[in-house]
């Protein structure tokens, strides 16, 4: 009785270790891999979420930068109507004829404002692309 129970014990004990060596090891291997995998998917995602928070700063930039130079353009052509209302209502070719050099260094001084600002405004484009 002996040598049987000693026998159904180490069968016991082999079919146990095959158990372990074939189900338990391969399943340790893989929760290995898996957590690997996992802390990878975990940074990756920590990236992609850092990522499109600055985009979405960028955007945030974007629209106020965009909603000042509409403002600024609103402005300007507001002021350029103006201006062209101004040369509806009055006829230069007769005044400049009349009095030609009213006329000339009116049109010239406003000429080189006109070229200052430009200028400034170059300056200023060009200092911001640095």
């Amino acid at each position: 009785m002996s040598k049987v129970l000693l026998g159904v014990i180490g069968a016991m004990a082999v079919s146990g270790y095959a158990f372990y060596y074939l189900s338990v090891v391969p399943l340790k291997v893989e929760n290995k891999e898996l957590f690997e995998e996992n802390t990878a998917f975990e940074l990756a995602m920590k990236e992609q979420q850092e990522t499109i928070r600055r985009i979405e700063e960028n955007i945030e930039k974007t629209k106020e930068s965009l909603n000042k130079l509409t403002k600024k353009n609103q402005q300007y052509e507001q002021e350029q109507a103006e201006f062209l209302d101004i040369f509806r209502r009055h006829n230069l070719a007769q005044l400049a004829s009349a009095k030609p050099g009213l006329i000339t260094i009116r049109a010239n001084k406003r000429t080189q404002e006109v070229f200052d600002a430009i200028e400034e405004d170059s300056k200023r484009i060009s200092s911001l692309n640095d």
